[in-house]
């Protein structure tokens, strides 16, 4: 048994710190998240602190709230903080502080700033020691991710107890499973408690995110099943004890949890847990009932998940009636029947919606009993409860209609009892409840009341037959009698007629006809009755012919949903009166109806409406005997039967003869044929309108109509469909008329249009209903309403984008499936306008975040649409411009700030648009559409910055990209390509830095695709590519990795080195890079491939040159390696003994070169190194070397080759010469030996052949190349020996020796020249002679011209005796070339570098003939078809910008004007061929400013001198602009405007003034044409505002100039180009801020109008509501300089906009109330002013709002 002291000693071993125990301390202090611990452990504070701080940054830029956290745990002080010396109460504030700063960092843990943040408390605040619940927890949302092993596993020892189970994870290092923290936080207290605590404590403190919400309501709701299942065993009283305790756990949690209004994750969380409690355990009623209340409260935006709760919770209620404030929240529910209905399947909601119908009832009559009574129907109409729950139901209202007597009356006089007993019949009639309520009506016998019993008499009474059959059931006797009987009564009841009664198809509703309908109904089977009712005085039979009140009743009747033998009796009751009555009108409105009758399916209504038209024909005299006809007669019902608007004047009317001719030669003929079938009329009616040629043998009836008959016929139609009220009959008619082609200029979908603008107007509900009235099936209308809409009329093609954009959609809306549908017909036949808007539409809705399944249903049919269609160049680049960018946001000052901010801007909706656009993109980039590749690259670069910024890498949009990007790149018509739009770097970026191995290889892809048709850019970043190449991609064995390594090489390599031939660019600078790249991966490579690889390689960039440097380069990188070796030799053996040979001279001359004090073209392949280590790497490389050639069979390939003939064998042995020269050269390779040299030299030249002297002569050539230091001995032999080579020139008959020996001459000059004047005089005669400069061949020509530069250098004034025979013949030799054609860059560059050096040293010698020739052939140089670098040559050999500046102003104004003169006299072309040369004048000109005034001197140009000039180059400026196009021009802005603004800060403001001056000059001369260039100087401009101090002259002068460049670009803005948020928002923002510098400069004149004309171009209502606050904010500055600004600027906005401005007045009224009782006077003054302009716009006082 321990001692009390040794339990005392072992409680302070546990609590100790080791403050005396270094390797204790060491081990603590190596407990790292980021670092390995011996890394760790040897890690100091300030470093740690230096890397953590970083991360902390990032993570206040995503999140402010991280800022409060700056002063305490990432201060400088932190560093030296320690817990172990502070008190118990300093650490219990740390510990607040620490778990505050968890709980807010718990939502980043997976990006890295988090981490880093992370590591700083672990390492200086130990809180894995202090803190380890809140630290354990703050990762447990992580379990499955590694940094949650991680963290646990540097926990010390003892954990706390609820972190037990962690144990085993740790031991095996492995993830815990969510199954086994749900089984801990079940049974163990201590986890519930500290697990719920902590999630509390986080939303407590406003810290919550979704993944802790969504942690934890997953956890503790499986957790509580667990518990509430454990608790059912045992004994009932140890069960309800159980119970009670997990109850008491979890009513606080409950509470509190459903308490927070601000976090609704926590609070579905609630819900769950209540749900499984409710359904596990019996809860009291009390219980029940205050838990419904917390579950209801404050339950705005996430009832739907509350309401599952409260049905479970309803369910276990004995009660049925709801609380009040459970009833209140419940109706207050939005879509609360559509809830319910989804709910329905799954849980059992009836009691819920008999609760919620029970209080409805309970408060009819107290005022609002409309809405409630809405509210009762459709709760009964969505059928959610069983037949016992709606008798229920029924029986309070059925109480409450037979006792409302008895009840005091409404407020509102609302007609409670009709209002109930309309309900309860319309519910009866339901197809879906009805059936329920009539069998609950019926079973309620006694019960059902007074109002019950005569539901039911009415519904027996109106119960019809089937009439889907070809004759009506016969009504049961009984039925036949109780009609009989009523008749009579029925007849009573008929209201009498009012005179504005003059039609039944007016679209309102009438009393009347109900009442006529009723009692037509009752005794259309009798003709007794049909006679008595057709003498109704309500149905004006005697005045028929005067109006058409008597016609319309029975058209109704026949065109509604009414038994057959009614509808016929309709008809014949027509028949009968026109066989009876004279014809005194033209009834021709019946003939449309007719038609619809003729189409009827039921054959006993066709043959009346046949009966009806043989009538009618014979009234109008058509048939038989009659054929005088009738003299023209009033139309009946014209202006009158469709109402008294618009519907009936607006109606097209036939004239008398299109009457007769219609029924003569159509609806007669056609009768017995019409009546066969319902479709045969309408297939005539289409034949007849189309005039449809008729089948050969058939007897055609009467002549052909006439285009004019047929196109009146067919306004005719289309006017009665559209007004008609009568739905069926639109049905039926509209397919027939939309197939009609155009007739004449009559169209019918252009007539037909109003039936789509109503139907989509009332929206699909509205359709649905009057369909279901007439019994026609709403999806077949809707289709054919939808073919209306036609390509051609732009108008209803805008109708569905309105629609489908708007809200009126529901899920399962037959009208939006139909528009979507009918859109993907429209599509292709579309103009490409109208499909960049519809695209942007539908784009945006699919994109749409659902808020519930109708937004869900939408954007499913607008991403299904936008699948289907097929997208044009412009709608697909349209989408790109459109697409959300995620790069960083340019205003931020610092760059990790833009990172950051963009990052936590963008939004998964952003995401989610670009992933559909780029899906679409893809799946139509299969033509060479070229205006993409621009967008698609900046999108690459905005996704590669996204994942710069917020650590996530987005591999499905990269792949999309660069897969569009390859099917567009790879089509066959790609030739050319804008360089601009390639961005090879950003590629360059996917292969280095992505970690998904699809994206690098498509990347590679890509790369070698734009090698073919873009090498210079490709170029520029061949080199990351192949090193990343061999450190991944060339490691893998698969064969597509090897396909994408091959066709990488064949791609972009051949690119590369004809790019570097092109620039002469020393070649072996450029492949260096990429042999080492190589050579890095020979280990990597598959020794299966490496061979054909390496060989594949020296093949394309020329094993003749550069297979030695790839030789160098494997041996220095693997000196030991004998695979190497080998390989080398294989490599070597696989080329010719000329190949060989050639590379072993090279590899010589290599070392030769690295072993000099200063290496040249060797440390491209070596790196430099001491002279010690350059001798051994040296001597390492010739012993590879002669391992080499003694294992390769270079023997015997050498013999092969010097038997193939004398060629052969001379280019050989001169090989091996220069090898042998090369070699024995080593030994002596030291300045001191060049005098030796020159004498070789000289022997050789003596006493060798031709072939010995020229090698000679080219090992001095290029040893006096090399430029190395030479001493004075060897400087004067190489003078002496300038006799002997003037010698060899004028000598010898090869013209290659006289080459080099010239060559020779050359370097000698330049670097010895001056020691001799007297022999490089004697020299230049040669030069000039007719060997040198009068030779005819080119190169001997080029190198005498250069030679003259050098020596011209050298002699300065001594050279003017050779001018006049020098020059002459230069200026004749180049002209003569020029003239001809012939000249080359490097014949004109040359003789342009001798006149160069004439007019450098000897200005003054040149004049008269000579001069004029220099410019007669400068102008030839100007207008020959030469590269940019000859033109370059001649600029700056005749450049004189500088000297005229010397020269004082009026000398540059002239020069000026010389080029204003010659490019007003050039073409266009010949100004954009010299628009680099003439931009670079203009930016000289634009640096006048800065030159003259950064260093002011006395010879300074003053203010008005200046100004002088920048007025002419402007005007300059624009001269050459109106000679150039937008392409040349807008990259010559965005250089300038870049030149200025990233020049040095002493010289940036005079750059960017005279800049700005020019763009005033600019924008005010072109206006609108040029507006869209102001995007090239917004953020320019902005920053400038921003940042520019006005105290300083200059300073202010720009900040004058800024300001009026954007008022003239506000001015002259009639694109809307402002009216764009991203153009806007940034000037806005800093236009704005400049009001508060009104105590400083006056802003009257300058700020106050560009802020008024920013609104007037901005003219948008939320870019003025954006302006009034900024600018009402200001009102209530302390500074009254800034509030009187404001107000001013109000005035100027009022008197500018007018009342478009004072839309804003609202928001206006309270700062003017407080500006009238203003301190300063001023300020109240012209608040007073504002007023009462106001007043004046509004024509009215503002004193009543104020007050």
């Amino acid at each position: 048994m321990t001692t009390t002291l040794a339990s005392q000693l072992a409680q302070i071993r546990a609590h100790s710190t080791n403050a005396l125990d270094l390797k204790a301390q060491k081990k603590a202090h190596s407990k790292s998240l980021l670092f390995d611990a011996h890394h760790a452990a040897t890690q100091d504070f300030d470093t740690l602190f230096q890397l953590c701080s970083e991360g902390f940054q990032e993570l206040c830029r995503l999140d402010q709230r991280f800022y409060v956290f700056a002063g305490s745990l990432f201060s400088d002080q932190s560093r030296e903080e320690d817990r172990t010396q502070m008190t118990p109460a300093q650490n219990e504030s740390l510990d607040n502080v620490l778990e505050d700063f968890m709980g807010l960092v718990g939502g980043r843990l997976l990006l890295k700033p988090a981490m880093k943040a992370m590591e700083w408390l672990v390492r200086r605040f130990s809180v894995h020691r202090y803190n380890q619940t809140c630290f354990v927890l703050t990762f447990l949302p992580y379990h499955t991710a590694s940094i949650f092993l991680t963290a646990v596993a540097i926990l010390p020892e003892p954990r706390p107890a609820a972190f037990k189970f962690l144990q085993p994870y740790l031991q095996s290092s492995t993830n815990p499973s969510r199954h086994t923290i749900v089984h801990t936080v079940a049974h163990n207290q201590d986890m519930f408690s500290v697990f719920n605590n902590y999630t509390l404590n986080v939303c407590r403190r406003g810290q919550q995110y979704a993944t802790l919400l969504s942690f934890w309501s997953t956890v503790t709701t499986e957790a509580v099943a667990l518990m509430l299942d454990r608790s059912r065993l045992g004994r009932l009283e140890l069960q309800k004890q159980n119970q009670e305790d997990v109850l008491m756990r979890l009513m606080p949690l409950l509470t509190e949890g459903l308490s927070m209004r601000n976090v609704p994750d926590l609070r579905v969380g609630c819900y769950m847990v209540l749900t499984v409690l409710c359904s596990k355990i019996n809860l009291s009623e009390a219980v029940l009932t205050s838990t419904m209340d917390l579950v209801v409260s404050e339950w705005d935006g996430i009832a739907h998940a509350g309401l599952i709760c409260l049905v479970i919770l309803s369910q276990q209620r004995e009660a049925v009636r709801l609380p009040e404030k459970i009833f209140k929240a419940l109706i207050a529910t939005q879509h609360l029947s559509d809830d319910l209905i989804f709910l329905k399947p799954h849980y059992r909601v009836e009691k819920l919606v008999l609760g919620l119908i029970l209080g409805l009832v309970k408060r009819l009559g107290k005022g609002g009993s409309a809405e409630r009574l809405h509210h009762i129907r459709v709760l009964f109409e969505a059928n959610l409860m069983q037949s016992s729950f709606v008798a229920a139901a029924l029986t309070p209202m059925l109480r409450l209609s037979d006792g409302i007597d008895s009840l005091p009356c409404p407020q509102d006089g609302f007609d409670i009892r009709s209002a109930i007993g309309d309900l309860l019949l319309c519910l009866a009639d339901s197809e879906t409840v009805g059936p329920t309520i009539r069998s609950s009506l019926e079973n309620m016998d006694a019960a059902a009341g007074k109002l019950g019993h005569e539901l039911l008499r009415k519904q027996r009474f109106f119960k019809v037959g089937d009439d889907a059959h070809e004759k009506d059931e016969e009504m049961p006797d009984i039925e036949r009698q109780v009609s009989l009987a009523r008749f009579d009564e029925l007849v009573n009841r008929i209201p009498s007629p009012t005179a504005f009664q003059v039609s039944f198809l007016s679209p309102s509703d009438s009393d009347i006809f109900s009442n006529l309908c009723d009692t037509f109904l009752a005794g259309y089977h009798s003709p007794e009755h049909l006679d008595e009712f057709s003498r109704l005085s309500a149905l004006r039979k005697s005045f028929a012919m005067a109006d058409p009140l008597y016609f319309t009743f029975f058209i109704r009747i026949w065109c509604g949903n009414y038994p057959a033998l009614a509808r016929a009796s309709a008809i014949q009751m027509l028949s009968t009166y026109f066989t009876a009555e004279h014809l005194s009108a033209d009834v021709q409105m019946l003939l449309p109806y007719i038609v619809h009758a003729l189409a009827d399916p039921i054959s006993m209504v066709r043959r009346a409406a046949t009966e009806l038209t043989l009538t009618l024909a014979s009234s109008y005299g058509l048939v038989g005997d009659q054929n005088k006809g009738l003299p023209k007669l009033k139309i009946l019902g014209e202006g009158q039967i469709y109402g008294p608007g618009k519907e009936s004047e607006e109606l097209a009317w036939l004239t008398w003869p299109c009457v007769i001719e219609l029924i003569q030669h159509w609806l007669v003929p056609g009768l017995e044929e019409f009546r066969l079938g319902p479709g045969q009329i309408l297939s005539s009616l289409s034949d007849y309108l189309i005039a449809r040629a008729e089948p050969e043998g058939t007897v055609v009836n009467g002549p052909k109509p006439s285009t004019s008959l047929r196109s009146s016929i067919l306004a005719w139609l289309c006017s009665h469909i559209v007004s008609s009220p009568i739905y069926s009959f639109k049905a039926r008619l509209l397919p027939v008329l939309i197939s009609v082609p155009k007739v004449g200029q009559t169209s019918a979908v252009v007539l037909l249009k109003p039936l789509l603008t109503t139907a989509l107007t009332n929206g699909h509900e509205a359709l649905q209903k009057v369909c279901e009235k007439e019994t026609i099936d709403p999806t077949e209308y809707i289709t054919n309403v939808m073919e209306i809409a036609t390509p051609k009329d732009k108008d209803s093609v805008q109708l569905l984008q309105q629609y489908i954009s708007g809200p009126q959609a529901v899920i399962e809306d037959s009208l939006h499936l139909a528009v979507f549908c009918r859109l993907r017909q429209l599509w292709p036949l579309l103009k490409s306008r109208t499909q960049v808007s519809l695209g942007d539409s539908l784009l945006n809705l699919a994109v749409s975040n659902p808020s519930s399944e109708d937004a869900n249903s939408k954007q499913t049919e607008a991403l299904n649409t936008l699948r289907t269609v097929k997208f044009s160049s412009e709608v697909l680049l349209s989408m790109m411009e459109n697409c959300p960018s995620l790069a960083h946001d340019g205003t931020q000052r610092a760059t990790k700030r833009r990172r950051t901010a963009s990052s936590s801007r963008t939004s998964e909706n952003d995401i989610k648009k670009m992933n559909v656009v780029l899906e679409i993109v893809e799946s139509s980039a299969k033509e060479a559409n070229l205006a993409l590749v621009g967008k698609l690259f900046k999108v690459l670069a905005d996704l590669q910055g996204y994942k710069e910024h917020s650590g996530l890498e987005l591999h499905y949009l990269e792949l999309l990209t660069m897969n569009s990007l390859l099917s567009i790149l790879e089509h066959p018509t790609v030739l050319k390509i804008e360089k601009s739009n390639v961005r090879a770097d950003i590629l360059v970026d996917c292969v280095r830095n992505s970690s998904n191995p699809q994206v690098q290889q498509t990347a590679l892809l890509l790369l070698s695709v734009l090698a073919s048709t873009v090498p210079d850019i490709i170029i520029h970043n061949v080199m990351p590519i192949f090193t990343f190449m061999n450190s991944s991609i060339m490691k893998r064995t698969d064969d597509y990795s090897a396909y994408v390594v091959k066709q990488t090489m064949d791609s972009v390599v051949p690119r590369v080195m004809e790019s570097l031939r092109k620039r002469h660019r020393d070649p072996l600078a450029g492949v260096s890079e990429l042999l080492l790249s190589f050579a890095a991966a020979f280990e990597h490579v598959p020794p299966q491939r490496r061979l054909g690889l390496f060989q594949s390689l020296m093949d394309m960039i020329g094993a003749d040159e550069f297979l030695f440097a790839l030789l160098i380069l494997l041996q220095n990188k693997y000196p030991r390696n004998k695979r190497a070796l080998q390989f080398s030799v294989d490599l070597l053996d696989c080329y010719d003994a000329q190949t060989q040979i050639k590379n072993v001279e090279r590899y010589v001359a290599t070392v030769l070169d690295s072993i000099k004090n200063q290496p040249t073209f060797s440390t491209h392949l070596l790196a430099p190194h001491p002279s010690k280590d350059s001798q051994d790497t040296a001597v390492n490389l010739l012993k590879h070397l002669t391992n080499l050639l003694g294992a390769s069979r270079q023997v015997s390939t050498t013999s092969q080759f010097l038997t193939q003939g004398q060629d052969h064998s001379d280019s050989l042995r001169s090989l091996f010469s220069r090898v042998m020269d090369l070699i024995l050269s080593l030994p002596h390779h030291h300045p001191k030996n060049e005098e030796h040299f020159i004498y070789t030299i000289r022997g050789l030249l003596e006493g060798g052949n031709v072939q010995t002297s020229s090698d000679a002569l080219k090992s001095l050539e290029l040893r006096l190349s090399q430029g190395n230091p030479v001493p004075a001995a060897g400087q004067e032999a190489c003078l002496h020996f300038l006799p002997k080579l003037t010698s060899v020139i004028q000598e010898s008959e090869d013209e290659p020796t006289a080459h080099v020996a010239l060559a020779c001459v050359d370097h000698i000059v330049e670097h010895f020249g001056k020691k001799d004047i007297d022999v490089i005089v004697s020299t230049t005669g040669t030069v000039t002679g007719a060997k040198c400069l009068g030779a005819t061949n080119e190169e001997m020509y080029i190198t005498s011209v250069l030679c003259l530069a050098t020596i011209v250098e050298v002699l300065g004034v001594d050279f003017v005796q050779f001018i006049p025979h020098a020059l002459p013949k230069s200026l004749d030799s180049l002209n003569s070339k020029l003239d001809d054609g012939s000249c080359s860059k490097r014949v004109h560059n040359s003789n342009y570098s001798f006149f160069s050096a004439l007019l450098l040293y000897t200005p003054w010698a040149i004049a008269g003939p000579e001069l004029d020739l220099l410019l007669k052939v400068s102008h030839g140089s100007a207008n020959a078809d030469l590269d940019e670098d000859c033109s370059a040559e001649r600029r700056a050999t005749l450049e004189t910008w500088a000297n005229a500046m010397t020269e004082g102003p009026e000398a540059l104004k002239e020069q000026l004007c010389v080029l204003e003169a010659l490019v007003g006299r050039l073409s266009k072309s010949a100004v954009g061929r010299q628009s680099d040369a003439m931009a670079a004048l203009l930016t000289k000109a634009f640096d006048l400013r800065r030159i003259q005034f950064s260093n002011r001197t006395e010879d300074s140009y003053d203010d008005i001198e200046v100004e002088g000039v920048e007025e002419v180059t402007n005007r300059v400026a624009i001269a050459i602009i109106y000679k150039i196009n937008d392409a040349i021009f807008r990259p010559m802005c965005a250089q300038l405007v870049e030149w200025a603004g990233n020049s040095p800060p002493k010289s940036r403001v005079h750059r960017q003034t005279a800049l700005y001056n020019f763009l005033i000059h600019f924008f005010d001369m072109l206006k609108s044409i040029v507006t869209n260039y102001a995007g090239l100087i917004i953020e320019d401009a902005a920053e400038i505002l921003a940042k520019v101090d006005i105290s300083d002259a200059a300073s202010k002068l720009l900040w004058v100039k800024v300001i009026e460049t954007l008022r003239k670009c506000f001015v002259h803005d009639q694109d809307g180009f402002w009216q764009s948020p991203a153009h806007f928002d940034p000037i806005s923002h800093v236009l704005l801020e400049q009001l508060k510098r009104a105590a400083e400069v006056s802003l009257t004149s300058e700020i106050i109008p560009c802020i008024t004309d920013l609104a007037v171009a901005a003219d948008f209502p939320s870019h003025h509501k954006v302006l009034n606050a900024a600018i009402l904010k200001l009102t209530r500055s302390d500074n009254a300089a800034v509030r009187l600004a404001a107000v001013r600027c109000q005035q100027s906005l009022t008197n500018r906009l007018g009342e478009e401005w004072l839309a804003l007045l609202p928001e206006m009224l309270p700062f003017i109330s407080e500006l009238q009782e203003d301190d300063d006077e001023t300020v109240e003054g012209e608040t007073l002013r504002w007023i009462k302009k106001m007043e004046d716009v509004l024509g009215e006082s503002l004193t009543p709002m104020l007050q």
